[in-house]
């Protein structure tokens, strides 16, 4: 099988923080990030397919998003899941699980929407929208190394609301494994 190995001679591409991998007769580049205690790896999922990405705890969500389509860019794919992959990453749209512990519960959006909220003393405050520190990076969202976010992209279509989000789209195609699946497959084999 063929395992993905670093490329043995430095290409062009090596200075600019990409690395060439080999993976059969193939070869693709792929972001070089050293390990840190800062640095975690995300599930990006949609339909069928997951993505594991390595990301900066701190690293933005826009930045993650560029990361998302350059993986795509690296592989060729011009298309997912009958989609087509959009070309600027602001028109990929991140969730987060309603509960950690049950998938099954469904997905939210990651970008919280301003509204005002009133305090004990009765004063309002603006929280969410755009510059929210939670909509901001994975830490300040509240995942952890390890964790899972499903992705889609913006119909261009959608009416959206002033944040830039789609008003009438709380459908996330995520399908997730279950035993009984890999069971079934394992025994029509």
């Amino acid at each position: 099988m063929g395992e993905a190995q670093e490329s043995a001679g430095k290409s062009a591409g090596d200075s600019d923080g990409w690395k060439t991998i080999s993976e059969g007769q193939g070869k693709a580049r792929m972001p070089s990030k050293d390990p840190s205690p800062k640095l975690w790896t995300l599930r990006f999922k949609q339909h069928k397919t997951t993505i594991l990405l390595y990301v900066d705890q701190t690293q933005s969500f826009s930045s993650i998003k560029a990361d998302l389509l350059d993986a795509f860019k690296g592989r060729g794919l011009k298309e997912l899941n009958g989609q087509k992959i959009p070309t600027n990453p602001e028109d990929i749209i991140f969730g987060i699980p309603v509960d950690k512990n049950d998938i099954g519960k469904g997905w939210v959006g990651i970008e919280i929407p301003a509204h005002e909220v009133e305090d004990d003393t009765g004063s309002k405050k603006k929280i969410g929208g755009k510059k929210s520190v939670l909509n901001a990076t994975p830490a300040g969202s509240g995942l952890k190394d390890g964790g899972m976010l499903a992705f889609k992209f913006k119909k261009e279509d959608a009416m959206m609301d002033e944040d830039g989000l789609d008003m009438n789209d709380n459908d996330w195609d995520v399908i997730m494994p279950s035993y009984e699946d890999e069971v079934g497959s394992q025994s029509q084999a």
